[in-house]
Order: structure tokens, then C-alpha cells, then sequence
């Protein structure tokens, strides 16, 4: 009848039902869904988005994070989202596990080398003393076993030039025992090994040994230097 107001009723809200035994995070990971995942952070709206950064490393009763559960399944793109988001790289179970240990025993290669991007501890422990590597080891995963041993090289190198780094900067652990030209050769051997590791992007185990080698080469006599108790400081007059 002209007059009256036309109504049109509301369509109904589709009800989202989670797997059983799951929260809206381990749900999109069983469905692998990164869109879903990233409406619940990024949509105010979002039904979820109040819960979804504490859940993102809650463990379910077996013990496993969303992030473990990610790498088991091989969901790469959603573990790596995982990670963007606030999953803890370094987080265990009650016996030890975290991630890279997880990623290790199933052989989830492409995973590890996510996991390595977000500074994963390649010497985290398990409870039995079992690192990653080991982990691999006992399920003979060979192609993972290789790629821990490259990673603990590459890191190892770059953990030294760290190291030689603050050491040098560092007034207190020098006490004047370096020359200028001790610190300058130091400087200056870090600096070009940390070029090479950014520009050498096929390098191979070996190659970070190798460099780790010249490199403490160069360290010897300086280290040498550094362990001499410092020299005395000249009395006032």
C-alpha cells in the first residue's frame, strides 16, 4: 500500500562453527585458513579479535602450541603468519620441545628454514638434552640434519663477529691492551665477513667453516692480546 514503509529483513548471520576441540586460531590451522586468521587480528568486528593474540600461543591439551601444530602439518604460510603475529619462536613443552624440534622429527624442512628466519635456538635443549639436531638424527632426517648443521655454521660466524664486535667497543674488556691497528684489523675482518655472509647466498657449510677458521686465525694473537693482564697506567705527578 503506497504509504507504507518498505522492510526488509535482515539476512541471518552465518554462525561459525569451530572444529571440535579447537580454538579459532588451531581451527584455521587445521583448515589452513591465513585469510581467517588475519581477520581476527586486522577486523575490530571480529568476534575473535579481543582473544586471538593470547591464543595464538595457547597449547592445547596434548601440550602442542598452534605454532607446533603448524609446523607438523606443513602449513608454511600459515606458520609463517603465526610468527608475524606473535607466536613464540622459542616457546617448549613440558619436556623440552619447541618448534625447530618439532619441524626436525617430521622432516619439515621448509618449515625449519621459516623458523630459522624468526631466530629459532638451534642449541634449545629437550628435557633428555636433545637438540634439533639430534631430533633429526634419531628420525633420520637427513635433508634436515644438513640444513642444521649449515644454520649452526652460518650462525656460529655470525655470532663470533657479534662478539669481536662489542669486545672491541667495549672499553672495559680492552684496558688499553689493543693498538689502534689491533682494532682496526679486528674491525675491519668483521666487517668484511659479515659482507660476504649477507652477498653469499649459495654458500655452503663448509664455506661458513671456512671463514669462521680465517677469522679466529686473525683473532689469535689479538685474543692473546686481551687475556695479558692491561698494561699499567702512568703514575700522576
Amino acid at each position: 500500500m503506497a504509504g507504507e514503509l518498505d522492510t526488509q529483513e535482515e539476512p541471518e548471520k552465518e554462525i561459525e562453527v569451530l572444529l571440535p576441540n579447537t580454538t579459532i586460531v588451531t581451527h584455521c590451522i587445521m583448515k589452513n585458513d591465513v585469510p581467517r586468521l588475519v581477520k581476527c587480528f586486522e577486523d575490530e568486528q571480529d568476534p575473535y579479535k579481543e582473544d586471538v593474540s593470547t591464543l595464538v600461543n595457547e597449547r592445547d591439551a596434548d601440550g602442542k602450541s598452534p605454532l607446533d601444530l603448524s609446523v607438523i602439518l606443513n602449513r608454511l604460510e600459515m606458520t609463517r603468519e603465526l610468527l608475524q603475529r606473535g607466536a613464540d619462536v622459542h616457546s617448549t613443552t613440558g619436556k623440552g620441545y619447541c618448534a625447530l624440534h618439532q619441524a626436525a622429527a617430521w622432516g619439515r624442512i621448509g618449515a625449519l628454514k621459516i623458523l630459522m628466519e624468526y631466530q629459532s635456538n638451534l642449541q634449545q635443549k629437550t628435557t633428555h638434552g636433545e637438540r634439533p639436531r639430534e631430533t633429526a638424527v634419531r628420525y633420520n632426517q637427513t635433508e634436515c640434519i644438513d640444513f642444521l648443521d649449515w644454520a649452526e655454521a652460518k650462525v656460529s660466524l655470525l655470532d663470533t663477529i657479534k662478539l669481536i664486535q662489542e669486545t672491541i667497543a667495549d672499553p672495559e674488556k680492552v684496558q688499553g691492551r689493543l693498538s689502534k691497528e689491533d682494532k682496526g684489523l679486528a674491525l675491519n675482518t668483521c666487517k668484511e665477513k659479515a659482507e660476504w655472509v649477507e652477498s653469499a647466498s649459495d654458500a655452503t657449510t663448509q664455506d661458513f667453516l671456512l671463514h669462521k677458521q680465517a677469522l679466529d686465525d686473525v683473532m689469535t694473537p689479538i685474543y692473546q692480546k686481551l687475556n695479558e693482564p692491561p698494561p699499567e697506567k702512568p703514575e700522576k705527578k
